[in-house]
């Protein structure tokens, strides 16, 4: 029977292959947290890689979000040393809000957190990732950092750090159609003066704590805190003004809301235009 021995043994040798696993890079150290890239190895003949960027924050620091909210600063993803991948995306998982220290909000992680990111394989060569991530963190004062990350071999690392991933990415937004956006939230606008007043009825399962709504924009728009109005429904108040020398339009207003278990995103129609992206 060495025939089936061999068949055995060749079998044992290509489940690590087929099974697959995750890489990462050495940790970029600051004082104030520690950065590294993450990477799921591909099967044979997949064309979308998947990985993250994981940050662990030290005691007592915080990170942003893509919009910082009232201060802060948004990270920068550079990934134009990358070989054998393009197109890069940079996915964000639910944020939170915390005081920004100047009487504001602003929008980000208060925890380690990883930030999932997909990308196309281009060719057949080596993988080589390399990312320059410029970034701010947030404890007493504001602390801008550049990393600069790069995976090529990496080390393996275990199963749970693609069950982190994974987990990360079911906490990014769900992007909701037109249709599905209009059946969850409800506008109504009023014009006082240059800044008009807009009322969202939004409907969402989660509980008040639990509960964050998020914009992005043109020109400025204050978020009023959500209120309960009954179960499963919200209502949240918007006042803004649009930026000068743009027609007094907001443009397409990326919406974010929900729970970090439930989360959506849609656009908003606040100019009473098409606000498809």
């Amino acid at each position: 029977m060495p025939w089936l021995l061999a068949i055995f043994a060749l079998l044992l040798s290509l489940v690590p292959a087929l099974a697959g696993g995750a890489r990462a890079s050495a940790w970029a150290e600051f004082r104030e947290a520690r950065l590294r890239l993450l990477l799921i190895e591909p099967a044979p003949g997949d064309m979308v890689i998947r990985g993250g960027i994981g940050i662990r924050l030290m005691p007592d620091y915080k990170t942003y979000w893509r919009n910082p909210g009232d201060s802060g600063v948004p990270p920068i993803f550079d990934f134009a040393g990358s070989k054998g991948a393009s197109d890069f995306e940079v996915l964000f998982p639910m944020p939170t809000r915390f005081d920004d220290g100047a009487g504001g909000q602003a929008w980000g992680y208060k925890t380690d957190v990883i930030l999932p990111f997909s990308a196309k394989k281009a060719g057949n060569g080596p993988l080589l990732l390399s990312l320059k991530l410029d970034f701010a963190v947030c404890g007493i004062i504001c602390i801008p950092l550049s990393a600069h990350l790069h995976l090529e071999g990496g080390h393996p690392v275990g199963n749970d750090v693609i069950d982190a991933i994974r987990h990360a990415e079911a906490r990014v937004p769900n992007r909701l159609s037109p249709a599905a956006f209009a059946a969850r939230v409800r506008i109504e606008r009023r014009d006082v003066g240059e800044r008009p007043v807009l009322t969202l009825e939004i409907r969402h399962d989660a509980e008040l704590e639990d509960f964050a709504v998020f914009t992005e924009s043109r020109g400025y728009l204050h978020i009023k805190a959500p209120v309960q109005v009954a179960p499963g429904r919200y209502q949240v108040v918007l006042k803004g003004q649009p930026p000068p020398g743009n027609g007094k339009s907001f443009g397409p207003v990326r919406f974010t809301f929900g729970s970090k278990k439930e989360p959506y995103e849609g656009f908003l129609d606040l100019d009473g235009k098409d606000t498809s992206p």
